[in-house]
């Protein structure tokens, strides 16, 4: 931080000083000056180093000395009328108006004597206000009609309401130096010996130094990794201007400037090992003052922090304080300043082949703590300290999200915005990714709007070429007036149950307008969205829904959509993004065959722009059962594939006590027992096993065809299943049990977490049969051997899950989940 100290007057001459050291390190006389020897005035302009805004603790670093060097000052004189104050004052300095009012000492000059004799009127001058500005660009105070002040400088308003817009904006200081202002309201009419001190005037810097340090803590490490290689980072919201006058307390920069921001991408070739090295970097930027926008689950807005911290939804419960950091960009508006890290992050298991080696992006919100403050102020240093023990979207064991999981699409300029949190990482099952679009032009004057398109399109062409719009994504528009109201049929849609779609009934609300489920043959020709390749935006906040279909091929797959931006019907820039979707991973069964897991557990994170922070559709886990669902306390009955006459002769699925091979069928039978069949796009999940049915494409009443009979009128009470045309489940124990052996070095996640299976737990007691109240869940162990988490000999310490024998959780307990394909046949 630059501390501006005034230096104390020593003489009848008012002798001004100017610099960014202490005072007398900065003395320095102008030659040519010739005040006389009765009645003068010092005045000093002095700043210290500046002072530390820490964001985290770190020693302190030894200031730069350019930081505190004046080089040219700029010094007016105003009355308290806030007029130039008038008078013989400055006469014995070269080029100075001959009524007084301005100075411009020689480069290096940081002391400028006045006579405080020759004032025109005594009680103005009583009362005057010294401003001095350094280090700005030469052309700022140009004096074009020669009368020896400023042109655009008239008074002192004209001062307080300048705002400074250099020529260039860089991440280092200036080449003038560092730009300061000092202001001071001094009696210029007393001999200064009768005025001990008050002569200081304070040089406040109009830039803050930011200083970043990344380095690797990890609890886990294999030689020396985990490394980072940072690529390049990227300051964003970087003001081009700032205002002489600090903002009034609750302003925020910018609030009247258009184009007032840019961002600078700096290379940056540095690797880094755990626990082992650092990477630092220093840059300057001028004041950015932003507010957090405090959302509560209502909707509303709060401008007292401590209200909304009242919320209980604002933060998951029982983080620490420094977790808070994690969520602070969902509190960031657009204008708020921050640091993009681009680099690549090997993990522990990384052997040399890049297998494990992932292309990463952090995003830093700058200001004076890690939850809320987006303050960038003039004359403050802030020093970030970035300690990354693992680069995950989120740690459901510690709650911790480690990387931003939003992927926001920001336009050059200001004429649109596109704010979408998915481009890739679109798992295999279908997905539905929606996509808000701004348009800031004015619309009477410039009629702005937006064509959405897929496929290969020529530069010179809004038509895609002939067979590049791929038949497994399609789009459909929900109306900004729809988002505005929270309903659907503004846009010639009705909301379910009566239609497909769904009305939230609450304005700009994640979800409004998604269809209520994804059906069977809904992109397909003939299909009720088979040739939606095409949407136009007319209004601001329209949204775009992408529906893309399962991926069935072991490759991952990308399409490109075509962004085409007109103003009265023209064009006038266009841009791409890629949405890209991964594929399935093949687990090989212990006991012979091949099923298909996921990649992503998607409830971990927010994928809709409009999402808040307490969010149903983001959680850390699911239980087995609801509790109070009648499965929390059921024993489950038999079920057997098929029927025949002999029921001995008739082949059943493994016991719901163990379902050790095939979850398959016992996925949509408690699907049926527990009446969860039917959820929409925008309901939360009940249960592990609605989560994982939920996969699955729908009939159009949104329902999956599965039927069951009971056989009670036979003698025998049990099920058997007489349909069943589902795709994806909850696996069995074993069937988890490989894939966690399978890709343990893929997902850290597998590393520590318990996961559910479809299997019931075993009857507590040591006898036989099924507990009514617990279910098998399951980790693995780091040798990656097979593993049975049943409870047998030995198992109870390596798998021991809450007071039950090892892996039986209750079921109303909340776990990690994820969802297996039987095959990859397609189901339309």
């Amino acid at each position: 931080m630059i501390r501006a100290t005034i230096l104390r007057l020593s003489a009848t001459v008012i002798p001004f000083l100017f610099g960014i050291a202490a005072c007398t390190d900065a003395v320095g006389v102008d030659d040519r000056s010739s005040a006389t020897d009765r009645g003068t005035t010092t005045l000093c302009f002095v700043g210290d180093p500046m002072a530390d805004w820490r964001v985290t603790t770190r020693a302190s670093d030894v200031k730069d000395e350019k930081e505190k060097k004046i080089n040219q000052l700029h010094i007016f004189f105003f009355g308290s009328d806030g007029e130039y104050l008038k008078g013989g004052y400055l006469t014995g300095y070269p080029n100075a108006p001959e009524d007084g009012g301005y100075y411009a000492p020689g480069q290096g000059v940081n002391m400028l004597k006045i006579d405080n004799t020759k004032f025109e009127n005594a009680v103005l001058a009583s009362s005057a206000t010294v401003y001095a500005v350094a280090n700005v660009e030469a052309d700022l105070f140009r004096d074009n009609d020669g009368d020896g002040r400023p042109d655009k400088i008239e008074r002192l308003a004209d001062l307080q309401t300048l705002v400074y817009a250099p020529r260039t904006v860089s991440l280092g200081l200036p080449a003038e130096g560092m730009p300061m202002v000092g202001v001071k309201v001094v009696d210029l009419t007393k001999p200064e010996e009768t005025i001990e001190g008050e002569r200081r005037i304070d040089m406040q810097a109009l830039m803050a130094r930011i200083d970043v340090s990344i380095q690797l803590a990890s609890d886990v490490q294999q030689g020396n990794y985990p490394a980072l290689t940072l690529v390049d980072w990227t300051a964003r919201n970087l003001p081009t201007r700032v205002a002489f006058s600090s903002p009034d307390e609750g302003d925020e920069t910018g609030a009247k400037w258009t184009a007032w921001t840019k961002s600078v991408t700096t290379p940056y070739q540095r690797t880094i090992y755990n626990k082992e090295g650092q990477i630092a970097f220093t840059f300057y930027m001028y004041e950015n003052v932003q507010n957090a926008e405090w959302v509560v689950d209502e909707g509303e807005q709060w401008t007292d922090p401590s209200l909304a911290n009242q919320h209980k939804g604002l933060y998951p419960d029982s983080i620490a304080p420094y977790q808070k950091q994690r969520y602070k960009p969902y509190l960031a508006n657009d204008n708020a300043a921050s640091i993009e890290l681009h680099g690549y992050y090997s993990t522990y298991n990384e052997d040399g082949s890049g297998n494990s080696t992932s292309e990463v992006r952090y995003t830093l919100y700058l200001g004076a703590n890690h939850t809320d403050d987006f303050s960038v102020k003039r004359n403050h240093q802030y020093k970030n300290d970035i300690s990354i023990k693992r680069l995950i979207a989120h740690d459901a064991s510690s709650g911790e999200y480690t990387f931003d999981a939003r992927v926001n699409i920001e336009d050059e300029g200001n004429e649109f915005h596109i704010s979408i949190l998915r481009e890739r990482n679109h798992d295999a099952h279908f997905c539905i990714t929606p996509m808000d679009v701004y348009l800031f032009a004015d619309e009477q004057a410039r009629h702005p709007t937006m064509e959405v398109l897929l496929g290969d399109i020529p530069q010179d062409s809004q038509t895609p070429k002939e067979g590049s719009i791929p038949d497994w994504i399609r789009m459909e528009k929900i109306s900004a007036y729809d988002m505005e109201n929270g309903s659907v049929s503004d846009s010639g849609f009705s909301a379910y149950p009566d239609g497909d779609h769904l009305a939230t009934g609450t304005e700009w609300t994640a979800g409004n307008g998604k269809r209520a489920f994804f059906t069977i043959g809904m992109l397909k020709p003939g299909g009720a969205l088979a040739d939606a390749t095409h949407a136009t935006i007319t209004r601001s906040r329209d949204r775009i829904y992408f529906y893309i279909d399962e991926n069935l091929r072991l490759e991952d797959r990308s399409a490109t959509v075509t962004l085409i931006y007109k103003e009265n019907g023209q064009e006038t820039k266009r841009r791409t993004i890629v949405l890209g979707q991964t594929h399935l991973l093949p687990v090989t069964m212990r006991d012979g065959g091949t099923l298909y897991m996921e990649q992503y557990e998607e409830y971990l994170d927010h994928y809709d722009p409009l999402d808040r922070f307490a969010s149903e559709q983001i959680y850390t886990g699911l239980p087995w059962a609801e509790r109070n669902s009648g499965l929390d306390d059921m024993e489950i009955k038999q079920l057997y594939k098929t029927w025949f006459l002999t029921p001995v002769t008739s082949t059943p699925y493994d016991p719901p006590g163990q379902v050790f091979n095939d979850g398959y069928p016992y996925t949509s039978y408690v699907i049926f027992l527990s009446n969860q069949h039917r959820m929409t796009l925008n309901d939360k999940p009940l249960s592990a096993f609605q989560y994982c049915h939920n996969r699955n494409k729908r009939n159009a009443n949104g329902t999956v065809t599965a039927a069951y009979e009971n056989r009670q009128g036979w003698g025998f009470d049990v099920y058997s299943e007489t349909s069943n045309e589902s795709k994806w489940f909850l696996p069995g124990i074993r069937q988890m049990e490989d894939a966690l052996t399978q890709y343990y070095t893929s997902f850290s996640e597998f590393q520590d977490s318990y996961y559910w299976s479809s299997s019931a737990g075993e009857r507590e007691g040591g006898t036989s049969g099924q507990s009514s109240v617990r279910a098998r869940a399951t980790k693995v162990l780091p040798d990656g051997n097979y593993v049975d988490s049943g409870g047998g000999d030995g198992d109870e310490n390596r798998y021991k899950y809450e007071l039950g024998r090892g892996g039986y959780a209750r079921r109303t307990e909340s776990l990690r989940i994820r969802v297996f394909r039987t095959d990859l046949d397609p189901v339309d």
